[in-house]
């Protein structure tokens, strides 16, 4: 982390460049994602990870997402993306061994069911080198992750557990626009390491957009959050999958 601060105000300061016009993006799109890995909480013990998809059942899903852009002109202001991401959903499965979740002991073979909320926030300042035919995009972005969630055994009860908190991120993007075609090409994510625990976020997509501002793109999303005693949880948790949307730009 420390590294990571000092990192940032040089890079903030190396591409102090914008924009040369003013540009509002915003867009909702449905993300049909797989989940895939293993969770546990207030345990150190990695005989207490708990298998999303083997033991509690979780398997492919879809959420809807938004976001908003805006870019401008002066130079030493950075561009802004707001995007919100709620992962809310919920699976019944039976336990492969005895776990220890929070303060209580599931056992084996002890049928599960379980509820997950997970919202992010990321908001994105970002400066453009490059505006062209080629675009590139590099910043900062800080996540917010507040996650509520439950597991309920027919034996053992209930417990929950709520995490939530600020990550920290590097932001770079690069794009590649077909001249007088309306169809575009780009990559964007955020990304970050530190204290044993992994964060990022990355999208490929391709876009058209219309003479009457409306816009439609197809893309990939992969999220992947490896948490190590991230406010007492523990976990390597990836969602990734197809996504679909339109946006208005002007």
């Amino acid at each position: 982390m420390k590294k990571l601060l000092l990192v940032l105000p040089l890079l903030w300061l190396s591409v102090a460049a914008s924009a040369d016009t003013l540009g509002f993006r915003v867009g909702v799109a449905n993300w049909g994602y797989d989940v895939s890995g293993f969770a546990r909480y207030q345990s150190t013990s990695t005989a207490d990870n708990i298998d999303v998809n083997n033991d509690l059942g979780y398997d492919d899903d879809s959420l809807t997402f938004i976001y908003a852009v805006l870019e401008h002109p002066v130079p030493i202001l950075p561009n802004i993306k707001v995007s919100r991401t709620n992962i809310d959903t919920d699976a019944n499965g039976i336990l492969s061994a005895n776990f220890n979740y929070g303060n209580i002991m599931f056992t084996v073979n002890e049928p599960v069911t379980s509820e997950v909320e997970l919202n992010q926030t990321d908001i994105t300042l970002f400066y453009q080198p490059l505006d062209n035919v080629v675009s590139l995009d590099i910043g900062l972005n800080a996540k917010y992750i507040d996650s509520k969630s439950s597991i309920s055994g027919a034996i053992s009860g209930t417990e929950n557990a709520d995490v939530s908190g600020w990550v920290p991120m590097l932001y770079a993007g690069v794009g590649i626009d077909l001249p007088f075609s309306g169809l575009a090409v780009s990559a964007d994510g955020s990304f970050v390491t530190y204290d044993g625990s992994d964060f990022y976020d990355y999208s490929l997509r391709a876009t058209y957009t219309t003479p009457w501002f409306l816009g439609v793109e197809l893309g990939y999303r992969k999220i992947k959050l490896d948490l190590d005693d991230f406010d007492g949880s523990y976990a390597n948790v990836e969602f990734d999958g197809v996504y679909a949307g339109l946006y208005l730009q002007f």
